[in-house]
């Protein structure tokens, strides 16, 4: 596969680029949408989700034009999606989304390989961030969009939507929610929408600061209005600091696991859940690969299931798990229950972290110590085209520090899960190395 390259004169992968921006069908008004603590904890992350689609009748009478249509009424109901953030004056002050239909910015993209080909590549690393703007909020937040959509049609006809989403509006929950809608009103455009309030903090309770760091973060420099992780966490610099551009040795890569060696694996302890189990297997891969390295604490995400049901909202659970034994010693029985029974719950700890005494703190989630997100309950496969389904459906995070992240989620097959890591890429090779001679040779 030809990999895009500017500097040796290569073909890129994705050409052609054409950009536009849809607003709300209807003028907002004057609305402004309160980021609470937790939003501003998540503020240096960013979700890009890719949603493949085979050739078909259906994706080939869906022109842009066609896909664009819904996205009226779609942000008449999330209008605060198109607003952009702004920071008070005042020294400290809580930085907040103002609802003014900038919009949402649409991307255009061909891409010269088969769908069948881009996906059959298992040594394309990062094959995520062709088909999402990899764009951060900043330096002048004011003209950033909060979201992106970008269109890249393959030779084949087949399809891939891409979704470039800023964590501070919404966790993962929110997000896929908010995307899916989307789909629902390109099957139905004259389906109910009513806005989506703006959030008020008056509405919200929030924690006492405190300036005691929970373990699962990680502070750093105050970042001014550039909201994306600084080099000095052993991430490259950006490389446009102008457009927001981001890109970092961080790298990506996904595998699928099926449900029966899930089974093979939990046959120590059936006790323990599959996201569990899938987490122990990679703790315990990814600390062989950095031996003489402490890997005794590792962050939990996961879905609330005590969530508000507000739209846009990060109320995702964060806890930490702490193990006092080496890592590589211990069965992945052990490691699983440990993260299915000894996690302990640190979200309001962040949040009073992050609006601590001296004001607002600049904050690591994912990646200050190596992190696994559960998205198995989120409903990936629910984003059609009309009636057809994703073939493939993949996220990654942006923005993650150098203890890496991965996230766990459904399959493209009804038995099987997959699993996104994003490490740093010299180890991504070891580590599938590793799983090479585990997990994935499990029959």
């Amino acid at each position: 596969m030809v990999v895009e390259d500017n500097n040796n004169g290569l073909a890129p992968i994705v050409y052609g680029h054409k950009q536009s921006a849809v607003v709300p069908g209807h003028v907002t008004g004057e609305v402004n949408h309160d980021l609470t603590n937790m939003d501003l904890a998540m503020k240096l992350h960013y979700l890009r989700g890719v949603y493949y689609f085979k050739k078909s009748d259906i994706v080939d009478s869906l022109t842009v034009f066609k896909m664009k249509e819904p996205m009226f009424p779609w942000l008449d109901m999330y209008y605060q999606i198109s607003g952009r953030i702004r920071r008070p004056e005042e020294a400290g002050s809580r930085p907040f989304v103002k609802c003014n239909d900038c919009g949402v910015r649409i991307v255009e993209a061909k891409c010269n390989v088969t769908l069948d080909e881009w996906l059959g590549d298992k040594e394309f690393l990062s094959r995520c961030k062709h088909l999402v703007p990899s764009k951060v909020l900043g330096p002048q937040s004011f003209f950033s969009p909060l979201t992106y959509v970008q269109f890249t049609k393959f030779t084949c006809g087949g399809l891939a939507i891409g979704l470039s989403w800023s964590h501070v509006i919404g966790d993962p929950q929110t997000a896929v929610s908010c995307f899916n809608k989307w789909s629902q009103l390109l099957q139905d455009i004259t389906a109910p929408s009513k806005p989506i309030p703006p959030n008020k903090l008056e509405n919200n309770s929030i924690s006492s600061p405190s300036d005691v760091a929970p373990s699962s973060v990680k502070e750093v420099e105050s970042l001014g209005d550039t909201w994306v992780l600084p080099s000095d966490s052993k991430l490259e610099t950006i490389a446009n600091h102008c457009e927001g551009n981001y890109n970092s040795t961080m790298a990506t890569y996904s595998f699928q696991i099926k449900d029966h060696k899930i089974k093979q694996l939990q046959s120590g302890s059936s006790r323990v859940g599959d996201f569990e189990i899938i987490s122990a297997l990679l703790w315990k891969t990814i600390a062989k690969v950095r031996e003489g390295k402490e890997l005794d604490t590792v962050t939990i995400c996961k879905n609330n299931p005590a969530r508000s049901n507000k739209n846009l909202s990060n109320e995702q659970s964060i806890s930490s798990v702490k193990i006092d034994s080496a890592v590589t010693k211990l069965d992945l029985s052990e490691l699983a229950m440990a993260i299915s029974k000894h996690a302990t719950k640190e979200t309001h700890v962040i949040e009073a972290f992050v609006g601590g005494e001296n004001g607002f703190k600049d904050l690591v989630v994912y990646g200050a110590n190596l992190t696994f997100v559960d998205m198995l309950d989120l409903d990936l496969y629910g984003l059609m085209l009309k009636d057809q389904k994703p073939a493939n459906v993949e996220y990654a995070i942006d923005g993650v520090g150098e203890e890496g992240a991965v996230l766990i989620m459904q399959g493209n097959e009804n038995d099987a899960k997959l699993a996104v890591l994003v490490l740093p890429e010299n180890e991504l090779q070891k580590v599938r190395e590793v799983l090479d001679s585990s997990v994935l040779s499990i029959n």
